[in-house]
């Protein structure tokens, strides 16, 4: 149980844990896969990079606090490519590729794919890989639901973030894994235009009922050059 729970902590920080979270209304100028365990189609804007950082707790003995670090760089107008630094007890790296393929706007559905791979054993191997589409449902609501295939087995996540104002955004999630199940909730605030911070809490089904709670930041930067926001 222990090892599938560090192994959701890692999706806590990597795809997201549980925004929907890579973009909602109140982040039109920031878009960042935390606090959520979903993630929307967006990548980072060109000639930008993105710095991701949190400390989650979890209800498990022995492996009670996480500290990943997660950076994403964009190379291009449609692909990023992110970078997950795990605990401090693991020195293992995860690296990733994140494609929008659909850009949502106007209503209509976005779509995009990642895939993430690590070395395990001195092998390059596949850890994991996910679709993730976002739906603009109201003015102020937008869902997002993502499936793939992560420690061990094949998932499946919902998630819907409200916007209250252009600064704040609470979220409901629910995660179904083949080994455990997971409901979340989160609160973002949006600083300025390249600032976000976030408090986070959820309750693991079916895995011991263990709770986990944390916090993040993020902070976006840009390359020499001009950006392109759109």
């Amino acid at each position: 149980m222990a090892s599938i729970f560090f192994r959701s902590k890692l999706l806590l920080f990597s795809f997201g844990l549980l925004l929907v979270t890579q973009h909602t209304i109140a982040q039109e100028s920031i878009s960042t896969e935390r606090p959520t365990l979903s993630i929307g189609p967006w990548v980072l804007p060109e000639n930008s990079f993105q710095w991701e950082q949190g400390a989650q707790y979890s209800d498990i003995k022995g492996n009670e606090w996480a500290y990943d670090a997660f950076i994403r760089a964009s190379i291009s107008k449609s692909t990023e490519i992110r970078f997950l630094i795990p605990t401090l007890e693991s020195r293992e790296v995860i690296a990733g590729l994140k494609w929008m393929m659909i850009k949502p706007q106007d209503g209509k559905l976005g779509v995009g794919f990642t895939m993430d791979v690590g070395i395990e054993n001195d092998v390059l191997n596949l850890i994991g890989y996910r679709a993730s589409f976002e739906k603009g449902l109201t003015d102020n609501l937008t869902g997002y639901f993502n499936v793939g295939y992560t420690s061990g087995g094949y998932f499946g996540d919902l998630t819907l973030a409200y916007a209250i104002g252009n600064k704040v955004t609470v979220t409901g999630e629910y995660w179904h894994h083949e080994d455990w199940k997971q409901l979340h909730t989160s609160f973002i605030y949006l600083i300025n235009s390249e600032t976000q911070i976030d408090l986070n809490g959820g309750y693991l089904l079916d895995a011991g009922n263990d709770y986990t709670f944390g916090l993040g930041i993020s902070r976006r930067f840009k390359y020499n050059g001009s950006r392109n926001d759109g």
